[in-house]
């Protein structure tokens, strides 16, 4: 239950308590021996740090969920947790490892046919390209990006179109 708190109070822009609610998560399912459900509130614990701007310590929940979900075999959980892994390494300035991050989340997420959670990691990791200062490969996975979001009559694709063009045309 205090995963999906935490979950909604993300959502709500309530960060403290989403960090909270993930916190009493990963104890409770650490008590209970269920690891699975501990690597998806480490993650979630990881994510709120990066979303509160304390990205290294994102970081070490995010390595402890992995190995973790690694453990108990969970690709789609590993997955999610490699994108939080990317949006703490490019905040940190660690734009290659965060590129790192971001294609092993795509990798799975392609084998495991998760379309649009494919198309977000591919949003964050324009999002890395350009802040490394490379717009063609921003560029290029933005348009894929948008291309699954479009198939997928998604709402995030305004998102994606509007980082294409503010590129410059040259770009």
């Amino acid at each position: 239950m205090h995963r999906l708190f935490a979950y909604l109070h993300e959502h709500r822009k309530d960060l403290p308590s989403a960090l909270e609610h993930a916190r009493r998560a990963v104890l409770l399912y650490r008590t209970a021996g269920h690891e699975r459900g501990e690597a998806f509130a480490l993650n979630a614990v990881g994510w709120c740090h990066t979303l509160l701007g304390d990205h290294a310590t994102a970081v070490e929940y995010c390595e402890h969920a992995l190995s973790l979900l690694r453990r108990v075999g969970d690709r789609g959980g590993t997955a999610a947790t490699w994108d939080s892994l990317g949006h703490a390494r490019h905040h940190l300035g660690q734009h290659g490892r965060a590129v790192d991050c971001y294609r092993q989340a795509l990798g799975l997420f392609r084998e495991l046919g998760y379309r649009a959670h494919e198309a977000d990691t591919l949003t964050h990791l324009g999002d890395t390209h350009l802040a490394a200062g490379d717009t063609g490969a921003a560029r290029a996975v933005w348009q894929q990006a948008l291309s699954i979001l479009t198939d997928l009559d998604h709402p995030w694709s305004e998102s994606v179109r509007a980082r294409l063009d503010a590129l410059p045309s040259s770009a």
